[in-house]
């Protein structure tokens, strides 16, 4: 049975970039993903995301915080991911110090988390690139 994977893009928009969340996981050499994780008994898509970040990051994100939703399939793990826009979570400043996660509230599964400029991203894993891709051309256009 094919794995299904949920997680969320927290993107924000400053000084006229965007730029996005990812994260190292500690199995990662070098290589960058999305916050998110696999589908739990009969969650809906949404609670899992919302689960799975929370889970990696200790931020609390309803879910009609969640907007535009992306996907890849893959051979083994189908990967699908809501945005969520910074700027409409109450109080997350305290999560962040220079755009990295703050390591108290990173989940042991990661090395770290931190914002890229979508126009300098790190290596993206296989499984996502095409899904990271879409999501910045998306936010090129917005």
């Amino acid at each position: 049975m094919k794995i299904k994977a949920y997680g969320i893009c927290l993107y924000k928009k400053a000084q006229g970039s965007h730029k996005i969340l990812l994260c190292k996981s500690i199995k990662s050499k070098n290589k960058w993903g999305l916050l998110k994780g696999g589908r739990e008994n009969a969650e809906t898509p949404k609670e899992t995301a919302v689960r799975e970040f929370q889970e990696e990051s200790s931020i609390i994100v309803r879910n009609n915080f969640l907007e535009d939703y992306f996907e890849q399939k893959n051979e083994k793990k189908d990967i699908g991911i809501y945005l969520v826009n910074y700027f409409n979570i109450k109080g997350i400043s305290k999560y962040f110090h220079h755009d990295t996660l703050n390591e108290r509230y990173l989940s042991w599964e990661n090395t770290e988390a931190k914002f890229f400029d979508i126009k300098e991203l790190p290596k993206i894993k296989t499984k996502q690139d095409k899904l990271v891709q879409e999501i910045v051309d998306y936010l090129k256009r917005r």
